[in-house]
């Protein structure tokens, strides 16, 4: 906590209603709350461009839409099998797949936004998953949603822990400020064990979207205990 206060150059007040919130990516060891350096830098980046678009108003308005991965992950569907090859086309092949459950996806615009992030900094999270999104988006949806894509195989993505990538999760928000929100929830899940496993077996969608709702229960009323 202390090494965050400082690294943010807020209190340790703020950091805590910061978790609380689910504004930061964290996680909790023996009691005692630390931060992936990587997965720090990567939402300061996030941070530093939504920030930008995000109104006074937004900010200070409380959005009545509650967190739920295992929700969103029902909106928005799970897709196997996708080809592999370069990082770029295979974006791309996602955001196809995609836009066959949601046909007004601008594919062609949201991968250019998606590829300018990437070169900026990777978006590989380690252990062979990815959150591919843009430095700030463009358009929003009327409710968030999470498209769960499985690669045919693993392919190179700049990981920092060098890992090839065969998970992608991709993060449709129905504004700048909730999609941190719910980025940092989704790193907070990934980094459970179980939640790991079932998502890098490929499971069935019912199974994988139980042991989500079943771990977010569990790990988050943890939190606010």
């Amino acid at each position: 906590m202390k090494d965050i206060a400082s690294l943010l150059n807020i209190s340790e007040k703020t950091v805590y209603r910061m978790i609380q919130n689910d504004t930061i990516p964290c996680f909790r060891v023996s009691g005692q709350w630390r931060f992936d350096r990587n997965e720090i830098t990567s939402w300061l980046e996030d941070n530093r461009s939504f920030s930008k678009k995000v109104t006074m108003t937004e900010a200070s308005v409380e959005d009545e839409e509650v967190i739920s991965i295992s929700e969103f992950i029902q909106r928005g569907g799970i897709y196997y099998d996708i080809p592999a090859g370069p990082k770029k086309s295979v974006i791309l092949n996602c955001l196809n797949r995609i836009r066959t459950r949601f046909p007004n996806l601008k594919t062609k615009e949201l991968l250019s936004l998606i590829m300018e992030r990437e070169n900026l900094c990777p978006t590989a999270v380690g252990h062979g998953i990815a959150v591919p999104h843009p430095n700030a988006f463009e358009s929003f949806t009327h409710d968030s949603y999470i498209a769960l894509c499985h690669l045919q195989q693993p392919i190179p993505f700049d990981a920092l822990d060098k890992e090839d990538v065969n998970t992608l999760f991709f993060i449709f928000p129905k504004s700048e400020r909730r999609f941190l929100r719910i980025q940092s929830v989704l790193l907070r899940l990934l980094k459970d064990d179980d939640v790991l496993s079932i998502v890098k077996q490929v499971s069935p969608h019912d199974i994988i979207t139980n042991i989500l709702s079943r771990k977010e229960a569990e790990i988050f009323n943890k939190v606010s205990q």
